[in-house]
C-alpha cells in the first residue's frame, strides 16, 4: 500500500512542477500570448508619425535600390520536379546504330539468370548461365543479356561483369556494372 501511495504522490509532484513551469514560461512567450503583451497594450503609445519626405530627383546611378515586394513566382529552371519520386525507375538505353535482334537471354532479367560454369583459357573466356527453367545459354564478351540491354564486358575465372547503360531521373546516361558470381556469397561451394 505504501508503494502505491508514494507513487501517486510522486506523479502528482511531477505534474505540479510541470504546470508551474508552464505558467511561468508563459511570461516569456511572444506578445500575443504572454502576460507582458496585455500590460503593454494598456500602456502602448501610438507609433510616431514619419517625417515628411522631400521629393528630389536622383539620377538612376545614385538612386537607392529597393526590392519591390510582390507575388513570388517559382522558377523551375535547373530543378527537379518536386512531384517525382526520389528513387525513379531507371530507363534502359538501347545502343544506337546497332541492330540488335532480341535473343532469349534478353527476355530474362539478370536476377533470373544464374552463372553455372566458366571456361577460361585460350583467347576470350566464355561462360554458361542458366535461366529459371534450367535451360543453359553460352555467353562471351560482347553478348547482350538481360532486359535492360546489358552487355557482357568481361569473363573472369570466378565471375562475369555485365555493363548496363540507363538514364537517371535527370536524363543523363549513366553506366553500371553488374557482377554475376560463379559461387555467390552464402551459397555452398561443395554439392
Amino acid at each position: 500500500m505504501d508503494r502505491e501511495g508514494g507513487g501517486k504522490i510522486y506523479v502528482i509532484f511531477i505534474l505540479s512542477i510541470a504546470i508551474v513551469l508552464c505558467v511561468v514560461g508563459c511570461d516569456q512567450l511572444p506578445l500575443p500570448l504572454g502576460k507582458k503583451g496585455k500590460e503593454q497594450k494598456a500602456t502602448a503609445k501610438p507609433p510616431p508619425q514619419p517625417a515628411p519626405q522631400q521629393t528630389t530627383t536622383l539620377s538612376p546611378s545614385t538612386a537607392p535600390t529597393q526590392e519591390v515586394e510582390g507575388d513570388y513566382v517559382y522558377d523551375p529552371t535547373g530543378k527537379r520536379d518536386p512531384f517525382q519520386p526520389f528513387i525513379a525507375a531507371q530507363t534502359p538505353v538501347k545502343p544506337v546504330g546497332e541492330e540488335i535482334p532480341i535473343t532469349p537471354l534478353q527476355k530474362y532479367d539478370l536476377s533470373q539468370l544464374k552463372l553455372v560454369a566458366i571456361i577460361v583459357g585460350t583467347g576470350e573466356g566464355s561462360a554458361m548461365v542458366e535461366d529459371s527453367e534450367g535451360k543453359g545459354y553460352i555467353i562471351k564478351k560482347g553478348v547482350y543479356i538481360g532486359t535492360n540491354f546489358g552487355k557482357v564486358k568481361t569473363v573472369l575465372k570466378d565471375r562475369v561483369i555485365i555493363e548496363e547503360r540507363y538514364k537517371d531521373y535527370m536524363g543523363q546516361v549513366k553506366e553500371k556494372e553488374i557482377v554475376l558470381r560463379l559461387h555467390p556469397p552464402g551459397e555452398e561451394k561443395g554439392r
